[in-house]
């Protein structure tokens, strides 16, 4: 199931980051680098800080495999999606495989901290949180956009929602059915701010 999810995962945060690398003007070596750090990035620094070295994406680099493959398909028919006066819909397209990713990334991460033996609500929603807005944070600074987690935007908090209410529902239902209705949630928070134009105040500056 996990590995599954996995899989879902990285294709979504790996086409996402392929076309921000696209809209960016990035060549063909940028965008496979922009596909496997967004797909692969949170993960990444998930490992590191609980010192499950070296991190996953070296030792089962399938993950990264996948990640290169899909950029691959996204580098030969982004012309032809471009073509067809498609364009406008990129970032629709991108707004979805980055909520389908922060979804499913915050329980993977969540699982692989509790399966190393962490039980603290913080340490394992905050591994959660950063598996799934890792990968999406070094991308945005490595193409020098303002990362999407430090803005307005509800994204993290998304993220941080969905985590904390995948930790209590274990405890009174089964982790496939808690999984679900967690990713739901983060998806639809997501998607749902979008559409509506929802975002977090900011200071107003005079």
């Amino acid at each position: 199931m996990t590995f599954f999810l996995e899989v879902i995962g990285t294709i979504a945060f790996a086409f996402a980051g392929a076309l921000v690398a696209i809209d960016h003007d990035l060549d063909l070596f940028g965008i496979i680098c922009m596909a496997v750090m967004t797909a692969c990035g949170g993960g990444m620094t998930r490992d590191v800080l609980l010192g499950n070295t070296p991190p996953m994406m070296f030792r089962n680099p399938i993950y990264v495999i996948m990640a290169v493959i899909v950029a691959f398909i996204v580098a030969a028919i982004y012309s032809s999606f471009n073509r067809y006066k498609f364009k406008k819909n990129i970032l629709d397209i991108v707004n979805v495989l980055d909520a389908i990713g922060l979804a499913i990334f915050t329980i993977v991460g969540m699982d692989l901290a509790i399966s190393l033996g962490y039980n603290h609500i913080f340490l394992v929603c905050s591994m959660g949180v950063v598996t799934a807005v890792g990968g999406g944070l070094i991308r945005d600074i490595m193409v020098n956009r303002k990362p999407v987690i430090l803005t307005k935007e509800v994204y993290a908090i998304a993220s941080l929602i969905g985590s904390i209410i995948y930790f209590y529902s274990t405890q009174f239902t089964s982790s496939i059915i808690a999984s679900t209705i967690s990713m739901i949630i983060i998806f639809g928070l997501r998607m749902w701010t979008i559409i509506k134009d929802i975002n977090l105040p900011i200071v107003e500056k005079n």
